[in-house]
């Protein structure tokens, strides 16, 4: 008989997290289309659903494994309860969970709910761990697989690493039935349409010191063909696709023939992706062409207007091209969802420049993100090392807060953050833009302003918590208590993770990592 496994994609840390984009979850259908061969699969999205239901499914479909992901470090906390709910339903179920977070660091998800822990890339490691559970069933032994935690009594065991290429990969077909029952709310709110979700490569060959998905990918950078990229855009659902790897036009001769083949192919779709403002400037061309087939929005991490913040991130990027790449996207009529980079060593004069930098380039859609240590990045740990982070609850690591020490008082600091989103929201904003911006398109400016309007009120109340934890908190009395990776003991030592950014440079692509001894470790 074919075992089950029930993929389900977890909650956000809702009291923390006041908007994210609403996507199918593209993690849980990949993994179900890898070993659609080998189990019956279903997909439950949490995020849509309640833990009552949840209960309910589990108890029906009787799975053999329950699989989950984390991204943040916030949705460490809604995982660990889905597999907690998993064993009070059936203590033989096979609990699995990979992702971002427990690929850094998977001593978080130590826990009595937790079987299996994915460290990388799982579309092998699933086939294998499911291969296995149907071989021996509830007692099986996953040590032998590559690439995992397993745990074993009270202790861990750490098997060896399977370590990522970089090169060309291949996705099987995903079936996008399987979140039907979802499919209501799976809607871009800025667009008010539908919206399908997608990557065209993984990893990343840039080092940027902000971001954590070169470190998790450990510097491999990893591209689908694009004949099969064209076969997944054409096979969506949608209209309206957000491609949403950081890397989709960085080699032209790839992205051309993407290109090449959604013509062929006559595919009608519209897109959102991400670009860096140096792609833009030096290969213009590459988006006039796109821009052809459905090419209408870009994320451009220009994340700062100055060459000194931009030095210091690790960009390779410099003001001028920020500038210039905006300019040409105006010209070629793509909108550009310009994301800064709101640093803690702001002053007053630094929010001023950033407003003055948007107005003088008439940028319609800004978004502001605080410097985030990305758990299990090198930027956390360095942070960490020098007593930097002031906040020890992880559900504030999301990209929205700012979580470490600031030369402003924390208040005034996000008091001047939420100035940038009102200023570039407001009604004069909006008038001004429509006057001199090419790509301006009222509905979405409007609902961005709206969505922000209502967001100010509840991120500040956030906000506060936030600055009462900080003002309260005993390191002392709550450590043993804390994530093990917050403690003052945690060493990044292991494969899995890196201490500084020389630490993570690795051999020539493809070059394999040396296996390490099994490693018992106490929950």
């Amino acid at each position: 008989m074919r075992p089950k496994v029930l993929f389900v994609q977890p909650d956000y840390y809702r009291y923390f997290v006041q908007y994210l984009p609403n996507y199918e979850p593209l993690v849980c259908l990949l993994l179900a289309a890898c070993v659609k061969d080998l189990a019956e699969c279903r997909v439950f999205d949490r995020r849509f659903d309640s833990e009552r239901n949840l209960r309910k499914v589990i108890r029906e479909f009787q799975p053999d494994i329950v699989a989950t992901r984390t991204h943040t470090a916030g949705e460490i906390f809604t995982a660990l309860r889905i597999m907690k709910v998993a064993k009070e339903e059936d203590a033989a179920i096979t609990t699995v969970i990979g992702g971002q977070h427990p690929t850094l660091l998977p001593e978080d998800l130590f826990a009595s709910q937790t079987d299996v822990i994915c460290i990388g890339p799982g579309e092998e490691a699933i086939r294998e761990i499911v291969q296995t559970r149907a071989e021996y069933g509830a007692s099986a032994d996953y040590s032998g697989i590559a690439g995992l935690a397993v745990r074993w009594g009270e202790h861990y065991i750490f098997s060896p690493a399977r370590p990522p290429c970089s090169g060309t990969i291949s996705w099987p077909t995903i079936d996008h039935s399987l979140a039907d029952s979802y499919r209501k709310h799976y809607f871009n709110t800025f667009h008010a349409k539908p919206v399908g979700f997608t990557l065209t490569s993984m990893g990343c060959p840039y080092r940027c010191k902000f971001c954590s998905l070169w470190v998790a990918a450990r510097g491999t950078y990893r591209r689908r063909s694009p004949e099969e990229i064209v076969e997944d855009l054409a096979g969506q659902p949608y209209d309206f696709i957000h491609i949403t790897d950081d890397n989709t036009f960085h080699n032209e001769a790839h992205a051309m023939e993407v290109l090449r083949l959604l013509r062929k192919r006559n595919v009608k779709k519209q897109y959102l992706a991400y670009a860096r403002a140096d792609t833009i400037v030096s290969k213009p061309h590459l988006f006039e062409a796109w821009k052809e087939v459905g090419l209408a929005e870009l994320v451009v991490g220009m994340e700062a207007c100055t060459d000194g913040h931009l030095d210091f991130l690790n960009k390779r990027t410099s003001e001028d091209e920020n500038v210039r790449a905006h300019r040409e996207l105006e010209r070629i009529g793509i909108r550009n969802w310009a994301h800064f980079i709101v640093m803690p060593d702001f002053e007053v004069k630094d929010f001023d420049r950033i407003w003055n930098f948007i107005e003088e380039l008439n940028i319609c859609y800004p978004i502001f993100v605080p410097l985030t240590p990305i758990p299990g990045t090198p930027l956390f740990f360095e942070a960490k090392d020098r007593g930097d982070l002031t906040t020890y609850d992880y559900g504030f690591y999301n990209l929205m807060y700012m979580t470490m020490k600031t030369r402003l008082p924390k208040r005034v600091f996000y008091r001047k953050m939420m100035e940038l989103y009102a200023k570039s929201s407001s009604a004069w904003t909006l008038r001004k833009r429509r006057r001199t911006s090419p790509t301006y398109d009222d509905h979405i400016f409007r609902t961005r302003a709206r969505m922000g309007h209502r967001m100010i009120p509840r991120y500040m109340m956030n906000a506060l918590r936030q600055l009462w934890h900080e003002k309260w908190f005993s390191y002392d009395e709550a450590e043993a208590d804390l994530p093990p990776s917050l403690r003052r003991d945690y060493k990044p030592v292991n494969y899995y993770n890196a201490p500084t950014v020389a630490a993570m440079e690795l051999p020539e692509a493809g070059a394999a990592e040396p296996e390490r001894e099994r490693v018992l470790v106490g929950v």
